[in-house]
C-alpha cells in the first residue's frame, strides 16, 4: 500500500486524489441517498473482492464474489449518523479471450432508512442563519445494473488498473417520503411553526438513473478506487422539485482487497 501512496503522491494527481479521498461519498443529507456501485468486473479466476469507502458522515462496505463459473454475487453496507442502507444483487458476468474487456449484469434489492435533524443556526462564514429541518425516509429498492471495463498492467512497475463504465436503474418504494424545513425567524415572529417547505408521501414510487464511471489502480491484492457517479431522479407520483437533493455528481475513493480464491485455468472466450 505505501507503493501505491508514493506513486500518487508522485504525480500531479496526488492533491487531487486527496481531496477526493477527503470528501469520499460525503453526500449531503437527503431523503434519498445515492450510494456507490459496486462493479468487480471478474475474470477468469474465482475471487473475493472486498472495498471499502469511507466519508464524512459515513462508512460503505461492499462484497463480491464468484461462487461458480459466470455467476456473481455482491452486496453493499453503508451505515452513518441516522442511515442504514443493505443492498445484495445477483448476476452474471463475461470476458473476452486476452480478459481485457469484461462485462456484467445484477439484478438487486435494498432496504433504507434515513434520518436527520438540523436545529437552526448562525453561519459566520456567510453571515447567514441555517435553518431548521428534518429529512425521514424508509423505502425498498429494485435495480438493474450492467457494466463494462477494460483491463490492463504496467508489468515494469507491476500495476494493475482498469477502467469501467457501469449504469443502474432502480425503482424506490418509499413508504415514508418526508421532508421538511423550518423558517426559524418567522417562526420566532408568528410563535408557530412556519414552513419553507412540508413534503410528505407515503406508498409512492420514484425512479433513478445513475451512470457511473469507476477507475482502479493497484499492485499485488490492494487497489485504489476512484468512482464519478450521477443521478437523475424521476417520479410521477411524488414531486421532488422542492426535494433539497444531494449533488447531481459525487465522488468517491475507496479502496479494494482482491482474495484468490482458486485458479480457473481457463481464459477462453465464453
Amino acid at each position: 500500500m505505501p507503493s501505491i501512496l508514493r506513486l500518487l503522491i508522485r504525480n500531479r494527481f496526488g492533491p487531487l486524489l486527496a481531496v477526493l479521498f477527503l470528501f469520499s461519498g460525503c453526500a449531503v443529507r437527503s431523503v434519498y441517498i445515492p450510494v456507490s456501485q459496486n462493479c468487480p468486473l471478474f475474470g477468469p479466476e474465482k475471487e473475493l473482492q472486498a472495498v471499502a469507502y469511507v466519508g464524512a458522515n459515513h462508512i460503505e462496505l461492499q462484497g463480491a464474489l464468484t461462487p461458480v463459473k459466470n455467476l456473481a454475487l455482491i452486496g453493499n453496507l453503508n451505515y452513518g449518523s441516522g442511515i442504514s442502507i443493505y443492498e445484495a444483487a445477483v448476476g452474471i458476468y463475461r470476458y473476452s479471450a486476452n480478459t481485457r474487456w469484461r462485462w456484467e449484469a445484477f439484478t438487486g434489492y435494498g432496504y433504507n432508512t434515513n434520518f436527520a435533524y438540523q436545529t437552526a443556526n448562525y453561519n459566520a462564514l456567510t453571515n447567514t442563519s441555517v435553518k431548521d429541518y428534518e429529512v425521514q425516509s424508509l423505502y425498498h429498492k429494485y435495480f438493474l445494473q450492467s457494466s463494462f471495463g477494460y483491463f490492463g498492467e504496467m508489468k515494469m512497475y507491476k500495476i494493475k488498473y482498469s477502467f469501467s463504465f457501469s449504469s443502474r436503474f432502480s425503482a424506490e418504494y418509499f413508504k415514508v417520503y418526508s421532508f421538511k424545513e423550518l423558517d426559524d425567524q418567522a417562526t420566532q415572529t408568528s410563535g408557530a411553526p412556519v414552513y419553507i417547505y412540508n413534503i410528505a408521501y407515503h406508498n409512492s414510487f420514484m425512479y433513478l438513473l445513475e451512470p457511473c464511471i469507476t477507475n482502479k489502480v493497484g499492485i499485488k491484492n490492494l487497489s485504489i478506487v476512484l468512482q464519478a457517479q450521477a443521478f437523475f431522479p424521476y417520479s410521477g407520483q411524488i414531486d421532488i422539485r422542492n426535494t433539497v437533493f444531494s449533488p447531481g455528481i459525487i465522488f468517491s475513493a475507496g479502496i479494494q482487497y482482491t482474495m484468490k480464491l482458486k485458479s480457473r485455468g481457463d481464459v477462453s472466450k465464453n
